[in-house]
């Protein structure tokens, strides 16, 4: 792990303490080992460029559930998601045109950039390409997921850091990061106001949060529940984008898929 992700991360235990190499490690420009927090002195592994910020909590649930199984991360960019894409968008938003729409709304961003739900790193691949001097990062809850993602990365020769977290919260310090990009997060996270509050924190002014969500009827949004997934409407996503403090929500629309942005004042 380099060192400059290393210190954008807070730790999730006390929520307040920085993190660094442990004591009798030497400080270079690559993390190995385990590293401490600075407040309540709890140590957290490194390896692989992967840091474990995950605490251990209760077994998943509904489709997160399927999302932590190894098959479902090795099939996930060639067979699965191209499904899901076909069943919410009736095949009329492709992958590559979602990540054009979310790449657009980012802008330029000034400071690292995190993918947050990275999954395999359908979407992290192409930010390290797109964005070669900027520090992005890969974030995720299941591991099988992240493992994936970490072989394609050696296969293709790329470089990212990867931080296996629950969200929300998210283990950065305040005002650290220049742009979020979570591409079929929202819909996984049920408390979408204490997620928002914890993007404006962590993002420096005029950083951008960007998603892909969908929206489901009336008379399906019981079953959607029932899954573990919570589709929102575009007043929804707008009204708890302005109580978090953002402004300039932006959003494209194609069937019940809405790819959205919002930035910090």
């Amino acid at each position: 792990m380099r060192r400059s992700t290393l210190d954008l991360l807070r730790c999730p235990w006390c929520a307040a303490g920085s993190l660094v190499p442990d004591a009798d490690v030497a400080e270079p420009a690559l993390i190995f080992g385990p590293v401490r927090c600075l407040g309540c002195r709890h140590t957290w592994a490194v390896h692989e460029g992967l840091i474990d910020l995950a605490p251990e909590r209760p077994s998943a649930k509904g489709l997160q559930q399927a999302m932590e199984l190894p098959w479902v991360a090795r099939s996930w960019e060639r067979y699965v998601r191209p499904a899901v894409d076909v069943v919410l968008t009736r095949g009329q938003l492709d992958r590559d045109s979602e990540y054009v729409a979310m790449r657009s709304m980012l802008g330029a961003p000034v400071g690292p950039v995190i993918d947050l739900g990275c999954g395999p790193g359908v979407f992290l691949k192409r930010l390290v390409r797109d964005l070669p001097n900027v520090n992005v990062i890969g974030v995720d809850i299941s591991r099988p997921m992240i493992e994936e993602a970490m072989a394609q990365f050696r296969e293709l020769q790329l470089a990212a850091d990867f931080v296996r977290a629950e969200a929300p919260p998210l283990p950065f310090l305040d005002a650290c990061l220049g742009g979020i990009l979570a591409s079929g997060l929202v819909h996984f996270v049920a408390d979408l106001d204490r997620l928002l509050a914890e993007a404006r924190r962590v993002l420096k002014p005029r950083g951008r949060f960007v998603a892909s969500t969908y929206d489901a009827s009336t008379a399906t949004r019981r079953l959607h529940l029932g899954a573990g997934l919570h589709p929102r409407s575009e007043v929804e996503l707008k009204r708890a984008a302005e109580q978090a403090g953002f402004i300039r929500f932006e959003r494209i629309r194609t069937g019940s898929v809405m790819v959205w942005s919002t930035e910090l004042p």
